[in-house]
């Protein structure tokens, strides 16, 4: 008799651990598993706790884990063109001369670049904003502020592209008729759909071009 026991001992010290700590009473559901409700503490478990037993596994729980990874992976991240640098539409409103700016069915719209608002030098925008510009393929591009009167401002009508990627002109850009070294400006003067945009910092807008700018109620105000 004392010899059956140690064999039973020896037996049961065999055994993992694990299959002892978690074979304890209770029905298991098709995975295997089931959830703790009675002396959880007595098998080292949380009670409502759901667990495995004999080493089960959730195929559903896999299977729910590798799809939301399989989710997260295949979402595809954007890939800004080589050249390019990405550019936002603004999240506030924008008025020039107090008009307030659509946006949204503009086809030069406005966008915003290191937190700065730029304006595309449309021919609408350059006569609401009393600017000259002038293009030469030899000399690049001219814009001078004037003494002219603001014109009412009308805009090109259509859909900006949900991908906002601008360039750095290349060509040489003259601000009231000096040379700009536009690669060195921290906000430089960009190109987006072949239209020429300008920053509209103090610096440029204020002292430059002569515009009177104010931010507001989370809304941008450009007036000539």
């Amino acid at each position: 008799m004392k010899f059956k026991k140690t064999i039973l001992t020896l037996a049961l010290l065999s055994l993992p651990f694990t299959s002892i700590a978690t074979a304890h009473p209770g029905r298991t559901d098709k995975n295997g598993g089931h959830t703790c409700r009675t002396n959880c503490a007595k098998w080292g478990l949380e009670y409502g706790e759901y667990h495995y037993h004999n080493g089960g596994s959730s195929s559903s729980g896999s299977s729910s884990s590798s799809s939301s990874s399989s989710s997260s992976s295949s979402s595809p991240k954007e890939v800004i063109p080589e050249g390019s640098l990405k550019v936002s539409l603004p999240t506030f409103q924008v008025f020039v001369n107090d008009q307030l700016i659509s946006n949204s069915t503009s086809k030069y719209p406005l966008f915003v670049y290191k937190d700065i608002t730029y304006f595309p030098m449309t021919w609408y925008y350059t006569q609401a904003l009393a600017l000259e510009i002038k293009w030469d393929t030899e000399i690049g591009f001219v814009i001078r502020k004037t003494d002219n009167k603001a014109a009412k401002l009308e805009t090109d009508s259509g859909s900006p592209d949900p991908k906002l990627y601008a360039k750095m002109p290349d060509f040489n850009v003259y601000v009231n008729d000096v040379w700009l070294d536009n690669s060195s400006e921290p906000y430089p003067i960009l190109v987006l759909n072949d239209i020429t945009y300008f920053p509209m910092t103090w610096k440029f807008a204020v002292e430059e071009l002569g515009l009177t700018t104010k931010f507001e109620n989370n809304s941008f105000y450009i007036s000539k």
